[in-house]
């Protein structure tokens, strides 16, 4: 399981982790983990525990360290072996540069796959570099004359329930509570942030949306077969006590098809991701161009526009036992309307990708990725698939 939600990019460290953390390492099996691991199984033999620490590196942010312990189990194996594994992970996370979250994330699967639920906690302060708004028709680079230091102040909730309606198809609603403070790391920043009409200061933002989701891939954590696709209608309104009015519609489509007739060794996978926006919609929730989208290979936060688009693909091999490698290619841009389209530069990337099988007996792997993109690079790690 992937852990990810997006108000304003801030918990994107939620899916960091370092190679380090596979659970059957001696540098990190000791007294306490093994107490814990006994202790679940005299509870349940079929909850499945990871702790994944390490130092973690983002080039939208800067070096830090996270902890993310993990439990995998299910809800009711002998009734139901229908609905897919429900988890529950925490995160803690700080750098040497002032920034700290602390969240957590709950996954609920019951009454044979036909309801499902998703609460994520969080509170934390995060700097991340400031590039601007609507550069879309240049490529920028990383020089430090480009960007400035900004600080997101932020606590949220999110909650969503889904109940299915036909076979692989769910509907349902998601409630999202953002008290937020953005400011710059000085005067110049904040006034380099309002010039772009990017407020300083604090707001709430609470959003309810009906969101729409198709699901029939035949693993959550390792798909090799089936597609998952996703439609939300992000509604922020001052009826739902929000500081502001507007609305965003975000969709993807994933796609998962096995290429060896004799077994699951070898997969495609593919993701097809857009994002709109119209009113008064706040940075934090504008199109930022590889941040919540999975998109590999770009800072984020050098192309911020209202719109976004992007594709790609990944060709997944499981190498051996435990191992399994990859490589992947993509293409997308942000705009602000489509007659902006044709003026937008194109965002190409590629890269490899190692997966590591750190609980067998759920398929969940951990991965680190390498991208390189136009004027920019990117490392990333995470649990679960990179999409």
């Amino acid at each position: 399981m992937v852990l990810n939600v997006n108000p304003g990019g801030l918990i994107f460290v939620l899916l960091l982790f370092c190679a380090t953390g596979y659970t059957q390492n001696k540098i990190i099996s000791g007294d306490s983990l093994l107490l814990i691991e006994k202790t679940l199984e005299k509870i349940d033999r079929k909850i499945d525990f990871t702790l994944i620490p390490g130092p973690v590196y983002n080039s939208s942010t800067r070096l830090g360290f996270a902890v993310i312990p993990m439990l995998v189990y299910d809800l009711d194996k002998k009734r139901d072996t229908i609905s897919p594994p429900s988890s529950t992970a925490a995160l803690f996370y700080f750098d040497f540069y002032g920034s700290w979250m602390f969240a957590a994330k709950q996954n609920f699967f019951w009454d044979r796959n036909k309801w499902r639920a998703i609460i994520t906690i969080g509170y934390g302060d995060l700097k991340s570099k400031y590039f601007g708004v609507q550069m879309d028709s240049m490529v920028i680079n990383n020089n430090s004359q480009n960007y400035v230091w900004m600080s997101d102040k932020t606590f949220f909730l999110t909650m969503t329930c889904y109940r299915k309606i036909v076979s692989g198809f769910f509907g349902g609603l998601e409630y999202a509570y953002n008290n937020i403070t953005q400011s710059g790391k000085d005067s110049a920043a904040s006034a380099k942030m309002r010039k772009d009409s990017v407020d300083v200061g604090n707001e709430i933002q609470s959003m309810l949306s009906p969101t729409f989701v198709w699901d029939n891939r035949n693993n959550l954590f390792w798909t090799t077969k089936g597609y998952y696709a996703a439609l939300n209608f992000r509604n922020s309104n001052n009826l739902f006590f929000s500081s502001r009015d507007f609305f965003v519609i975000e969709a993807f489509l994933n796609g998962y098809h096995c290429l060896s007739k004799h077994n699951e060794r070898l997969t495609l996978a593919w993701r097809f991701y857009i994002q709109g926006s119209w009113g008064d919609v706040p940075y934090n929730h504008l199109a930022n161009y590889g941040e919540g989208d999975d998109f590999r290979g770009y800072t984020g936060g050098k192309y911020v526009d209202r719109s976004k688009v992007n594709v790609q693909a990944e060709l997944r091999y499981d190498l051996w036992k435990f191992i399994a490698i990859s490589c992947f290619l993509g293409t997308g841009k942000t705009f602000g309307n489509i007659a902006d389209f044709g003026r937008s530069v194109w965002l190409p990337s590629g890269g490899v990708g190692l997966y590591l099988n750190v609980i067998p007996t759920r398929n969940l792997r951990a991965y680190i990725n390498f991208a390189i993109a136009r004027e920019d690079y990117g490392i990333y790690v995470g649990l679960g698939q990179s999409f």
